[in-house]
């Protein structure tokens, strides 16, 4: 059963990673072998103290095994080359198909580098001179370590897939996926502590806390191999052992639960009349504000909005630097606007039923946009006004009248028109599994943007002007934008409806030469990650730029935000923690001209890497060829 799945994922791989599939999958191989070289030099290195390297080796493990757990939430899904529902038909008892399953899970790009990295505790073993016998059982380890990896990301992706059925999970989801993003975009906070490690050790329950996580089990063999004590190297490794056959067992059931039981549907709507529902805007904005609480999807990402806010805002404080606090209001507006840039797609073809209400686009798109703001605006006041209370940072209020308005308005209305001119098409609601599906990275990333960049005219009227001039600025130019960019946006919705539906329904473009067959949604968004780089259409692209659109659209974010805005916002408050932020080691007056050629820099790399693919993306659709590579 295994030899026959495998050799059905091998020929499924032969086939379909082609051109940038091909790639993107060199891409991660790549990235993912300098970051295992990355261990195996720690391993190699001579350190102070002596444990230090062991310890370094638990951290690297634990984040390594961490993104195997996690990057389901964090990535809209796991490989699902081959789903289980193409054998539910067949005579499999679940335990048989989980096996065929896993046996096909080891196959790919991402075992194979996990287990480079995981290689790296041979090479700590040697390196301490532990001795043959600690060498045979660190290489029994990581096996051990890689089976543990594969099998308990294949439960936690089913158990998430579970879990997303209610809004518990869901909220469970979203957090863990949000803690994840914000660590990764706070990690600048961890480097004052990591160097005082590298000089005197990590401190002792730190050091105990990473070898008793399964990730450190290994460490533990072979350090006991090395002193001889022989019964706890036979723990750690059948600790390893019984949490792989645990993890099969678990994956075997949630595998018999997903394929006998359909996705919860939700009970019936009752739903009184509200004594605000006055009109056709309001009457959808109601509509907006229950699906806004009764879609899960929709709740999971307001969820994740709200943990990243916290979860970034929040971590600075353990170096005692309380400079994101007043902003956490700012940043979950600026989230829940990325969250939203896709409300047309989501709801799918439900759109033919307004076609079938003249004007009912310009009612639909200023209800959505009400609605938003009703979602948006309360958490976004009630968060920025208690964590400023709770900073004492009144002096930072002209900025926050300002921006935060800006932000709120400009949000309403950059969602509606992203939605309504950059669609990402999904399966319709109630044809969705039960697996998470993806979000278009492309599309977030331009919302965020987009947004940020309405606040503008609102900063320099604030720096530049007198006091008064940022809030009025902030929040008259909220309120135009959300009326002009609704305006253009409900125009556009009422002259290109049909070919939004039929995008919506089909997944491709109206502008293609000549038609093509329809899509399978269902595997388009559901099977894989959804990054959405795949969106960009760069099978045209020779190798160097599409190589450029993804190093630029993944680095711009380090001098754009981590060495020009956040150095900034501590200039402006006065809050100076000088961390990795390399502005903050230069004389006073390099200060502001470093930052503002590092934010010159993130932009031009986030413009160029934009533009190439947008450009590559426009000659696919003009050349009648789909990003995906299809006619």
């Amino acid at each position: 059963m295994a030899v026959v799945l495998i050799q059905m994922k091998l020929a499924v791989l032969r086939h379909s990673v082609t051109g940038r599939r091909a790639a993107q999958m060199a891409t991660g191989a790549l990235v993912g072998l300098v970051l295992a070289a990355g261990l195996i030099v720690l391993a190699g290195r001579d350190y102070p103290v002596a444990s230090l390297p062991f310890d370094l080796l638990g951290v690297g493990f634990a984040l390594w095994t961490a993104g195997w757990l996690l990057g389901p939430a964090l990535f809209a899904g796991g490989d699902e080359t081959l789903r289980p529902e193409h054998f539910s038909l067949l005579s499999f008892t679940p335990r048989r198909l989980a096996a065929g399953l896993a046996g096909a899970a080891f196959v790919g790009v991402a075992p194979l580098v996990t287990l480079v990295a995981f290689s790296a505790l041979v090479v700590v073993t040697v390196k301490a001179g532990l001795g043959t016998a600690a060498t045979v059982v660190g290489v029994l380890a990581v096996v051990l370590q890689l089976v543990v990896c594969v099998l308990a990301s294949r439960l936690v992706t089913a158990a998430l897939g579970q879990v997303m059925r209610s809004k518990a999970g869901a909220a469970l989801a979203a957090f863990i996926s949000a803690a994840i993003l914000a660590g990764l975009h706070s990690s600048w906070v961890l480097s004052p502590l990591v160097q005082a490690a590298l000089r005197t050790g990590f401190p002792d329950p730190f050091s105990a806390w990473v070898v008793a996580l399964p990730s450190g089990w290994g460490l533990v063999a072979v350090r006991a191999a090395g002193q001889g004590h022989w019964p706890t190297v036979a723990a750690a490794l059948a600790g390893l052992a019984v949490l792989g056959v645990v993890c099969w067992y678990g994956w075997a059931a949630l595998l018999n639960r997903r394929l006998t039981t359909r996705r919860a549907s939700g009970r019936p709507a009752r739903v009184a009349s509200s004594g605000w529902v006055k009109g056709p805007t309001t009457a959808v904005a109601a509509r907006e504000l229950r699906t806004w609480s009764r879609d899960l999807s929709r709740f999971h990402y307001l969820v994740f909005a709200l943990c990243y806010a916290m979860v970034f805002c929040l971590l600075p404080l353990a170096i005692d630097a309380p400079i994101f606090l007043p902003w956490t209001g700012a940043v979950f507006a600026l989230w829940v606007a990325a969250i939203s840039a896709n409300l047309y797609g989501e709801d799918g073809t439900e759109l033919w039923a307004k076609m079938m209400v003249p004007g009912a686009e310009r009612h639909d798109v200023r209800g959505r946009q009400l609605a938003w703001l009703l979602v948006t605006a309360p958490p976004t006041l009630v968060l920025t006004t208690a964590m400023v209370i709770l900073t004492g940072e009144y002096g930072l209020w002209p900025w926050l009248a300002a921006l935060v308005p800006a932000l709120l308005g400009g949000g309403a209305g950059v969602i509606v028109l992203v939605s309504v001119l950059r669609p990402s098409p999904m399966t319709d609601p109630h044809r969705r599994g039960g697996n998470l599906h993806g979000t278009d990275f492309a599309q977030v990333l331009l919302v965020l943007i987009l947004t940020a960049t309405t606040a503008a005219p609102a900063y320099f009227a604030v720096r530049l002007g007198p006091v008064w001039a940022g809030p009025v600025v902030g929040l008259t130019g909220g309120i135009a934008l959300a009326w002009a960019l609704g305006r253009f946006a409900a125009t556009r919705l009422e002259s290109s409806a049909p070919e939004l539906l039929l995008q919506l329904r089909t997944g491709v473009s109206p502008k293609r030469r000549r038609p093509a067959p329809a899509l399978d949604l269902e595997r388009l968004h559901l099977s894989k990650p959804g990054l959405g780089l795949d969106k960009l259409g760069l099978d045209l692209a020779p190798a160097g730029r599409r190589a450029y659109v993804i190093a630029s659209l993944t680095l711009c974010w380090v001098p754009l935000a981590a060495q020009g805005i956040v150095p900034a916002l501590m200039l402006t408050t006065g809050q100076v923690t000088r961390s990795w932020f390399l502005a903050l080691y230069l004389p006073q007056h390099l200060q502001w001209p470093a930052i503002i050629a590092m934010i010159a820099l993130g932009l031009v790399l986030l413009a160029t890497g934009l533009s190439i693919g947008l450009y590559y993306l426009a000659r696919s659709r003009r050349d009648g060829i789909e990003p995906d590579g299809g006619p």
